[in-house]
């Protein structure tokens, strides 16, 4: 029975680093070009395990269903921190405090506040309905106002997702005067889904004579100041080279690097199989000539 190369197995740095030295010796590559070869795969990986995903599956982050989920994601996410005027409730309105917006929603109810007691009529609105929550109001074309809002109520600085308390929040936290402003600013922060990934892509694009792959949303120029890529592979005795993501909570924690560090060490378990199996070299034999010190166990 030939060499195999067992699935589900979770791997840390230091076995990985055992998987690159029996790989060198296996497939018989200088140790510099295994290092930067691993170095832009683990890159692809992280950008299939990094969000956005294709539903809830990570591993599919590299698919256009996985650009279209983070779209989806960042309308639904916007969504849940504005509301337009329109459908804005009695409490929200009264709770702004405001009698011009008061009367935008009125007359977009199809109610008309005036005569000589429409500011009586506020009063006694706003006395009523305002329970004291603390709603903002953006005015016309103020997408930088919604971005404020918006980042405030996102992860890691105003990168990542939505923050616990946004998510369970039952209330918006801005109201909003042209539902138009709203649209336009989802449609401004669609083009921003990929920015995350197109670090590891960069990060990739820095390593010696190397060439990634990857779809083009992931390519996103702005994503390339978070790339960390340092080549020190010609390094006579000590070869290395550094990949990584300054963002690194929009990574998915540690939980994701984890998977996709597992992965790579499958990956190159499989072509060392294969490689052993094409000559005709039992796991034993390898493990015992010292082609598969650090791995064996793995397979």
């Amino acid at each position: 029975m030939g060499t195999t190369a067992r699935k589900g197995v979770t791997t840390d740095a230091s076995a990985l680093m055992a998987h690159l030295h029996d790989y060198s010796i296996v497939l018989g590559k200088d140790m510099a070009d295994v290092i930067r070869e691993q170095a832009v795969l683990f890159c692809s990986d992280m950008v299939r395990f990094s969000r956005p995903f294709a539903g809830k599956s990570p591993g599919t982050g590299n698919t256009s269903d996985a650009k279209k989920a983070g779209a989806d994601n960042v309308a639904r996410s916007i969504r849940k921190i504005f509301r337009p005027v329109e459908l804005a409730d009695k409490e929200q309105v009264a709770s702004l405090g405001r009698y011009d917006v008061f009367k935008m929603w009125a007359k977009r109810k199809g109610e008309t506040i005036q005569g000589k007691g429409k500011q009586l009529r506020w009063d006694a609105f706003q006395k009523k309905f305002s329970k004291g929550t603390n709603y903002a109001f953006i005015g016309p074309g103020d997408l930088g106002g919604m971005a404020r809002i918006h980042n405030a109520n996102r992860t890691d600085n105003g990168h990542g997702s939505l923050t616990a308390s946004a998510r369970g929040s039952k209330h918006p936290f801005a109201i909003v005067a042209k539902d138009s402003d709203i649209k336009k600013y989802i449609r401004q922060k669609q083009e921003d889904v990929g920015i995350l990934k197109s670090a590891y892509w960069f990060a990739a694009k820095r390593m010696k004579g190397q060439t990634p792959k990857g779809p083009t949303w992931v390519q996103h120029q702005e994503g390339a100041p978070n790339a960390i890529g340092k080549d020190d592979g010609d390094k006579p005795m000590h070869p290395e080279v550094i990949v990584g993501n300054l963002i690194g909570k929009r990574a998915g924690n540690d939980r994701f690097v984890a998977l996709a560090v597992s992965y790579r060490a499958y990956a190159m378990r499989v072509k060392m199989a294969a490689e052993l199996n094409k000559k005709k070299i039992p796991l034993w034999l390898a493990t015992a000539k010292g082609m598969t010190t650090g791995t064996s166990k793995y397979f």
